[in-house]
């Protein structure tokens, strides 16, 4: 019964979709498109990156001093974005041409093996992105330049973190609070905690990759990339969630579910390197990377959790870091990033001479 309901909500959604393209493209109304590309991640044989054809909204740089209705307006234009089916995309990275299609949800990935070694010393490769053809005129050429990252030889550990009220206050647990975070600030106005910079700065030393797994949309993309830059918070790839329908479920698969797959992919993509994880006790975090442990107990050095719950909350938390701690993973539930700051110090994560002025 759910799967029928799925193909005629889905059925129904192309078909708005469809009428809304051949109207704004018989009037004239119809935005320009763009490529969004995510950062790309990979190993030397095999580089991967992901990217979307959208229409181009025309969202301005965000400025401190945007009045509250030019940032829900701009959030609005992030989360309403018109995702462009069926657009043929080219992209070349490492003397290597591909095309790809884009899918319902305006997606594309591309998939690059070279052939022989790569330049050494070389970790970061830029793909150049052309769209082809569309189903609509493309009056002027669209094109967009995206970068796949790869771990250094010189790597120690990756890092896996959340970005909500992990590293973005958000107040996921409160939907009051977390639509007026989201709608009322921007890049140049969230607030990150205290001393995330700090630590993830000295974590990463510019060597130790970042990746980023979280249940935000794929549609605010841009703004946490800006939000990271602004707050000197190392980039990296970003694994975030499609909330788009299919013809087989109403939605994507679960929190839990789309964390887990994330952490999975990074984890077997790097086998041989070590990860800390860092979360928040205000979901699921705690109870996710505790399975993690349980699937790749030789990979993971160690798990730092923002203690942002209520008491009853902690208590559960602690009981999965005493389990934890049997098998030989410290999980601190901190309520600042100096605690994590001084754990990594004494277990060697982060250099003694290192700044450690992180709150």
């Amino acid at each position: 019964m759910k799967q029928l309901l799925a193909k005629i909500i889905t059925s129904l959604e192309n078909f708005i979709d469809w009428f809304k393209e051949k109207l704004t493209t018989a009037t004239g109304l119809d935005d320009p498109l763009m490529i969004q590309p995510y950062i790309g991640f990979g190993t030397p044989e095999s580089l991967t990156i992901r990217g979307r054809v959208l229409e181009n909204e025309g969202n301005k740089p965000p400025s401190e001093n945007d009045s509250v209705w030019q940032n829900i307006l701009s959030t609005y234009r992030f989360l309403e974005s018109d995702e462009v089916a069926n657009a043929v995309v080219e992209a070349t990275c490492v003397g290597i041409t591909q095309t790809a299609v884009s899918d319902d949800e305006g997606f594309f990935t591309f998939t690059f093996k070279p052939d022989g070694p790569l330049t050494e010393d070389v970790y970061r490769f830029p793909v150049q992105f052309n769209l082809l053809d569309a189903p609509r005129d493309i009056p002027t050429p669209v094109t967009a330049v995206g970068e796949i990252v790869i771990a250094e030889k010189t790597a120690e550990f990756g890092i896996i973190s959340d970005i909500d009220d992990t590293i973005l206050k958000s107040s996921a647990t409160n939907v009051i609070d977390a639509v007026k975070w989201m709608f009322l600030y921007n890049a140049k106005t969230r607030l990150p905690f205290d001393g995330v910079s700090t630590l993830y700065q000295a974590l990463t030393r510019g060597k130790n990759p970042m990746f980023y797994v979280s249940s935000s949309p794929w549609n605010l993309y841009p703004m946490l990339v800006d939000f990271m830059l602004n707050r000197n918070i190392p980039t990296g790839p970003l694994f975030l969630k499609d909330y788009g329908l299919s013809k087989d479920q109403l939605f994507t698969s679960g929190h839990k579910s789309h964390k887990l797959t994330q952490i999975h992919t990074i984890l077997k993509t790097y086998p041989n390197l070590p990860f800390i994880l860092i979360g928040d006790s205000g979901q699921k975090d705690p109870e996710i990377y505790e399975e993690v442990v349980n699937q790749y107990p030789e990979q993971i050095l160690a798990i730092y959790i923002r203690d942002v719950s209520q008491d009853s909350r902690d208590a559960q938390v602690i009981d999965i870091a005493n389990n934890l701690k049997e098998k030989g993973v410290d999980m601190l539930l901190v309520e600042s990033s100096s605690e994590a700051f001084s754990h990594a110090s004494d277990k060697g994560f982060i250099p003694y001479q290192t700044n450690s002025k992180s709150n």
